[in-house]
């Protein structure tokens, strides 16, 4: 657990003290959650609020634990911010209903299957929700894999081109909105045959493993789409003690933007990788902020998506610097803010809103 104040703020103290508190389900460390709490803290500094951030380590019964003794201590000015971890949502909005604690979900949410229903439908401490846009990523990472297959391959290829699919923990929203944009995909393109979809449960060992026994079984297979660049990495390892060349004989993605993913696009052997849904942290702050200072959201929707971007091997050169403009201190998250700025009319969530300077902090 972490808290961060900031002492040097205008408003982080007084009447209009404001405090986020943050459940995520991995480590400290986790390569995407990391960056998802680094855009959140900037934004509640920038904002003179407080964070607190709780760490579940994958296990959801200890995120439902921390969000109980959080919503029993938090004060007027607090919202409790989460994901649908592992389908636990529902019942973590249970207790910020007992408790009358305002909540905000992030990153994963309702599945069709969980009837959720909206927020302030079913649960009206639950204020809003920001999600990335899954389904659309998923089509579009298999889109490009399949797009730079047909370029690559199209001197040796006879009949469809060869994919598998790894995807995360079955459970999770996002495993299961990625792999539905990805199936959804496979079935109208016919240059493309999807022999199988595993679970790795986001992790790079599982997905090496899973690779070996899947090219084995597909001796053909060109293309492996995976729901993360963790465990591309981990195809990625396999790939090469199976003295494979990624990036020439393999064709292979992920999703996040994690470190590693874009060290692997920049040397090729990754041909792409989609992200950029870390910032969500800081917008879901500026949301939180705004609707505790009295300028509701609501107006413009409770239900916010947001799309990723997509970097390839290809293209890197052009699209390089776009990583070092969106880190958190090169952000102004105040410019967001509608409370601060109620000239704008609505919110630009997305990272176009980044291109222009216009929300950086030496912008205009």
């Amino acid at each position: 657990m972490l808290l961060f104040l900031n002492p040097a703020s205008k408003i982080c103290a007084g009447e209009n003290s404001w405090k986020l508190t943050l459940f995520t389900p991995r480590k400290e460390k986790d390569p995407f959650w990391g960056l998802f709490v680094d855009h959140a803290r900037k934004a509640t500094s920038d904002l003179g609020g407080q964070i607190e951030v709780y760490y579940a380590d994958g296990n959801r019964e200890k995120m439902r634990r921390q969000i109980e003794q959080a919503a029993s201590k938090a004060g007027d000015q607090e919202v409790l911010v989460f994901p649908n971890f592992k389908k636990g949502a529902g019942s973590f909005l249970k207790i910020i209903e007992k408790k009358k604690v305002p909540a905000f979900i992030v990153n994963s949410g309702f599945t069709k299957e969980e009837n959720g229903g909206r927020p302030r439908q079913h649960f009206r401490f639950w204020i809003g929700q920001l999600l990335p846009d899954e389904k659309q990523t998923g089509n579009m990472l298999a889109r490009t894999l399949v797009e730079e297959g047909l370029r690559r391959f199209k001197k040796h290829r006879n009949g469809p081109l060869e994919m598998i699919a790894i995807t995360g923990i079955i459970s999770d929203y996002a495993s299961i909105e990625r792999t539905e944009g990805l199936k959804r995909y496979a079935m109208t393109e016919k240059k493309v045959f999807l022999r199988q979809i595993i679970p790795a449960s986001w992790k790079a060992d599982a997905a090496e493993t899973g690779f070996v026994l899947l090219k084995k079984r597909f001796p053909k297979l060109r293309l492996v789409w995976t729901a993360s660049d963790v465990m591309a990495g981990g195809v990625i390892r396999a790939a090469e003690k199976m003295q494979l060349n990624p990036g020439k004989d393999l064709i292979v993605g992920g999703v996040d933007w994690a470190e590693q993913g874009l060290q692997s696009v920049q040397q090729g052997k990754q041909y792409a990788s989609a992200g950029g849904h870390f910032l969500e942290g800081g917008w879901a702050t500026v949301l939180v902020y705004d609707y505790l200072q009295g300028k509701d959201f609501a107006e413009h929707g409770l239900s916010w998506k947001s799309r990723m971007g997509l970097i390839r091997s290809s293209d890197w050169g052009s699209k390089s610097e776009m990583f070092q403009r969106i880190k958190p201190d090169n952000i102004n998250y105040r410019k967001y803010s509608r409370y601060l700025h109620p000239e704008r009319d609505s919110y630009d969530f997305s990272l176009e809103s980044l291109k222009s300077g216009e929300y950086m902090v030496n912008g205009n």
